[in-house]
């Protein structure tokens, strides 16, 4: 079927195995779907060396990162480091349903890169975003550039 598509998009859902980037699992990780993870990274990979337009949301833009060769933070609010470094401990991203938020409720604001398609689509240098994760990018893939960021510095 792969041949047929003009895209691919990586919904979200949970967490990707850190053995997939090369970390153990530590205890902070939730539930995982190695097969899942199988089919997603191959089929990411084929599309990017193909050319073909890939949309990632959540945990698809989490896949992307990792089929480019990047790495995540296995748990943002224990082991997320703000890049300036000022010890303060991060934002709540972990805006479930589960623990009590509404799909739709606004956790905070992501600037967005100048010269992305997201900042020349939205026509704002941030907007507000539900947040529904705890992981996140680490390092990034190769060629990719991060679009969205939050106050805390974690790529959204």
């Amino acid at each position: 079927i792969y041949e047929r598509l003009d895209g691919i998009m990586i919904p979200g859902g949970i967490d990707m195995d850190p053995g997939t980037y090369g970390e153990d699992i530590l205890p902070v990780v939730g539930r995982l779907d190695p097969p899942r993870d199988r089919v997603e990274l191959a089929l990411t990979k084929w599309a990017i060396a193909d050319g073909m337009p890939v949309l990632g949301l959540c945990r698809g833009a989490q896949v992307i990162n990792v089929a480019q060769g990047g790495s995540l933070v296995q748990d943002i609010p224990t082991l997320w480091e703000r890049p300036d470094g000022s010890g303060q401990p991060p934002l709540q991203h972990d805006c479930y349903p589960t623990k009590g938020f509404a799909r739709t409720h606004l956790a905070h604001p992501v600037a967005l890169a100048p010269g992305s398609r997201l900042r020349e689509a939205l026509e704002h240098d941030e907007v507000p975003v539900n947040s529904m994760h705890h992981q996140s990018v680490k390092a990034l893939g190769e060629g990719l550039r991060v679009s969205a960021v939050a106050p805390d510095g974690v790529v959204e």
